[in-house]
């Protein structure tokens, strides 16, 4: 039995990120897996965990500099977990900004990760700028696997088709509500290049309000949604959080734009074409890592910089992402043998 740790409570990455990984020991570690709430304290769950095989600390950018206690508040007393503590596929949190080797951790994370790479043969992050981080931090022994949500496993193997035509596209907004006219610009930009494609603008951490969304946050994402309606009256407008099954159209989807990590790596991962607009130092990690563009909220010249790659991947009918499947199947392996050797 493995236990995992999961953040999965209302924006939809976290969901996206705990049911990928869980596939992934399914098949290839244990299927029994008994999923926890890393949020909060495990002192109820001693026995459960110590019957386990190890325990998996799972989720996104979890290499805060608070990990142990903030992000995962774990127990206070760690000489009660007997079994390792696995990170699996985390990611640096982005702060400080275009900084990672800046960052550090405190000196009690720092040390718990210490000792719990200690226990363990490997631990597993998802891109290269996270490794870099964890090294410049005394942490060596990382395997860059990639995100879980790399991994759709029926889709391993397969190749991304060329679109000749653009139908339905998917624009996740972002976190940060301040970002109502560069979202606005880039619907305008989106229906320009694509005029007969239906939009649907997501939001993957929800829009109304309530214990994880502040009002403030709600006005801004509202704005956001009225914004792009004012340009395009036949966007659609969806709450996607809390409900992994509110995804499942994306499948009947042609490409994605917009701010949302794990939404560019759940299309990337159905061998259909995303752009991702970074937020922070976490989505430009990702799209580094995936030698994919790099498309920054602060550059000046964002929007000339997307309407021209829009213009070559219409060119092109996306044919460049083919690259990105076959580089999302070699790392499978990597994954897959770090899986094995747990």
């Amino acid at each position: 039995m493995i236990v995992l740790l999961s953040g999965q409570i209302k924006n939809i990455g976290d969901f996206l990120i705990t049911d990928r990984a869980k596939k992934l020991f399914e098949e290839f570690v244990d299927k029994d897996i008994v999923v926890l709430d890393r949020t909060k304290k495990l002192d109820g769950h001693i026995d459960t965990i110590n019957k386990a095989r190890f325990v998996v600390l799972c989720g996104g950018p979890a290499y805060a500099p608070d990990i142990y206690k903030g992000i995962y508040p774990l127990v206070d007393d760690l000489s009660l977990i007997k079994v390792p503590i696995i990170p699996f596929g985390l990611g640096w949190c982005g702060r400080p900004s275009g900084a990672p080797l800046s960052f550090a951790f405190n000196d009690e994370s720092k040390n718990f990760l210490i000792e719990a790479h200690k226990k363990i043969h490997s631990s597993s992050c998802r891109c290269n700028v996270t490794k870099k981080v964890l090294i410049n931090n005394g942490i060596k022994n990382v395997t860059m696997t990639g995100c879980p949500v790399w991994y759709d496993l029926p889709s391993i193997g397969k190749n991304f088709k060329e679109l000749d035509e653009v139908k339905k596209i998917v624009f996740t907004t972002a976190a940060d509500p301040k970002l109502i006219k560069q979202t606005v610009s880039l619907i305008r930009l989106l229906t320009k290049q694509f005029p007969k494609a239906q939009i649907t603008m997501t939001y993957h951490r929800g829009i109304l309000p309530d214990k994880h969304t502040t009002v403030r946050a709600t006005i801004g994402y509202l704005s956001m949604a009225l914004g792009a309606k004012l340009v395009n009256s036949r966007i659609k407008v969806m709450d996607v959080a809390y409900d992994l099954k509110k995804l499942d159209f994306y499948d009947n989807c042609d490409f994605h734009i917009g701010y949302r990590v794990h939404a560019h790596l759940y299309f990337l991962s159905k061998r259909l074409p995303s752009l991702l607009i970074n937020e922070d130092g976490r989505g430009k990690g990702m799209v580094e890592t995936m030698n994919l563009p790099v498309f920054n909220i602060e550059d000046k010249r964002l929007l000339s910089k997307v309407n021209m790659t829009l213009g070559e991947y219409k060119t092109t009918n996306f044919n460049t992402f083919k690259e990105v499947g076959n580089y999302i199947d070699n790392h499978f392996e990597v994954m897959k043998e770090f899986l094995l050797k747990l």
